[in-house]
């Protein structure tokens, strides 16, 4: 498997709780596994037709109401 290495900044909360999730677990899981677990079903997640994500561009402009 050709892995790729990338980093991400998080909100100091969010942090927080993906930790107590990892250190929770018995097996105590890392904080690495739990991420890429959790970015796996994200990726599947996003390919079912019938699950909307909602996403949209953070940097575009909200839409206009009048």
């Amino acid at each position: 498997m050709n892995k790729k290495r990338f980093s991400v900044s998080l909100e100091a909360e969010d942090y927080d709780r993906l930790r107590k999730l990892a250190d929770e677990h018995r097996p105590r899981l890392s904080l690495q596994y739990v991420v890429e677990f959790a970015l796996h079903r994200f990726l599947d997640d996003a390919t079912d037709p019938q699950i909307s994500l909602g996403l949209r561009n953070p940097m575009s402009r909200p839409p206009r109401t009048s």
